[in-house]
């Protein structure tokens, strides 16, 4: 016999199988869009897979349940590889597995305690169940002994351990009807549906709660609705495996600036009646982009003292200048707003150098007006994106780099833009702390 390609490993590959091995792998995570839901892994062997749908569809707004079905057998170095294959592509909250049709007695004897290493090594903070085998029909309806003895192999090692039984053995023995489908192995579809059930009722309360979303209010002018409109913030944080969803709302008057905000009052849908009636986590307030120093100053401040008094933070969103403005209200627009983040102390994204990194040294009048508008002075889509990646940076403290983009954004610029940002953001928190 011809040596290994994995001659180096200390596995014996040549663990007798059976004459027709099979693996089944789907893996279910978080869609772009999707909410926040924990990851769910189902292992085991045929009796896993014809219940694993309808576990799925019991949990589906609940977590992502996944599956690895397959017919090694507990003691085949084999399934060890193929547990490792799948704990290697997601973090999971909770690990179902269930063995024990498969393979010889001593196998399962000598291998079930490396099948639980690797699940405790590979998934260190996933909350495992272990569901006891199900019996295989015996003549005159008598006790399995052999899925019992394995299963008392298995408790050995699960009470030693800790972990939650799920079992389905008894589930299946006591029920007053057969409920094996002819084969006297697999069950009818009331069977399996008696199983999944109680799978999908073990496996419920084990899931973390919810992740609670950032509320998040932004108050602007006509440099908003693209971003919001598109929900530009809200699909980056989607994307990221490890952020919070985040609902944006918008408070968004053309052509407003902070004092006509602020002097509109606090009623229906006015920027503070908005602020006092919701429990917001952040309050993005946005000036308008020629705005002066004595015109902002006050009324960032009474929007701070109002936002801190309401339970929320202020985030300053200093914009771009228009495009015939630069580099000078660039610079007017940086410096205001980051004086003002330090005075209050609040946090603060600062487009206009965001911008100016993305544009380069020498930039071409190309690559400048690809962020605006038609008008030149209102972010196009492109500059609406780094906007919204600047803000998603100070919300999260998270790269945007790699994340979401919307599909008429080249996937070469939106790394750009997601990377100007992103290092913008990082030269502005030092800043902050000079």
């Amino acid at each position: 016999m011809p040596p290994h390609a994995w001659s180096h490993d200390l596995y014996d590959y040549r663990t007798p199988r059976e004459a027709q091995d099979w693996c089944t792998i789907s893996l279910r995570t978080k869609p772009a869009n999707g909410p926040a839901l924990p990851l769910v892994l189902l292992i085991g062997d045929s009796i896993t897979v014809r219940y694993a749908s309808e576990v799925g569809a019991a949990l589906k707004d609940k977590a992502y349940v996944s599956l690895l079905g397959t017919s090694k057998a507990v003691g085949d170095p084999a399934l060890l590889d193929e547990i490792k294959l799948v704990l290697r592509q997601n973090v999971y909250a909770v690990i179902h597995f269930n063995y024990g049709l498969h393979g010889g007695i001593e196998g399962y004897r000598s291998g079930f305690a490396d099948v639980l290493a690797t699940l405790q090594r590979y998934a260190p903070s996933a909350k495992v169940v272990w569901a006891t085998t199900t019996p295989c029909q015996q003549k005159d309806d008598a006790p399995d002994k052999g899925v019992i003895e394995r299963n008392q192999i298995a408790a050995a090692h699960i009470a030693k351990a800790g972990l939650v039984v799920d079992d389905l053995y008894t589930l299946v023995a006591n029920h007053p009807k057969k409920l094996w489908d002819g084969g006297g192995v697999h069950y009818t579809a009331e069977g399996t549906a008696l199983q999944s059930k109680q799978v999908a009722q073990v496996i419920a309360p084990l899931l973390p709660l919810p992740v609670k979303p950032l509320r998040v209010l932004m108050i602007g002018n006509s440099q908003c609705p693209l971003m919001v409109s598109n929900k530009l913030i809200e699909n980056l944080a989607a994307s990221d495996k490890g952020a919070p969803p985040i609902q944006i709302t918008g408070c968004i008057k053309g052509g407003a600036s902070l004092r006509s905000h602020w002097e509109a009052g606090t009623g229906t849908n006015t920027a503070r009646g908005m602020i006092a009636g919701g429990a917001w986590d952040y309050v993005v307030v946005q000036d308008i982009y020629n705005v002066q120093a004595p015109a902002f100053q006050p009324y960032a401040r009474q929007f701070h003292e109002f936002i801190q008094g309401k339970g929320a933070k202020m985030l300053l969103f200093g914009t771009a200048s228009i495009l015939s403005d630069y580099p000078a209200g660039f610079e007017r627009q940086h410096r205001l707003h980051l004086d003002m983040a330090r005075e209050l102390k609040a946090a603060v994204v600062d487009a206009s150098p965001a911008y100016t990194k993305y544009f380069g040294p020498q930039p071409s009048a190309e690559r400048m007006e690809s962020l605006f508008a038609k008008d030149k002075a209102h972010p196009g889509l492109w500059g609406s994106y780094i906007y919204a990646c600047g803000i998603y940076s100070v919300l999260t403290g998270r790269s945007p780099v790699g994340l979401a983009a919307p599909a008429d954004i080249p996937a070469t610029v939106a790394k750009e833009l997601q990377a100007a940002a992103w290092a913008q953001h990082q030269e502005t928190q030092a800043a902050l702390k000079q």
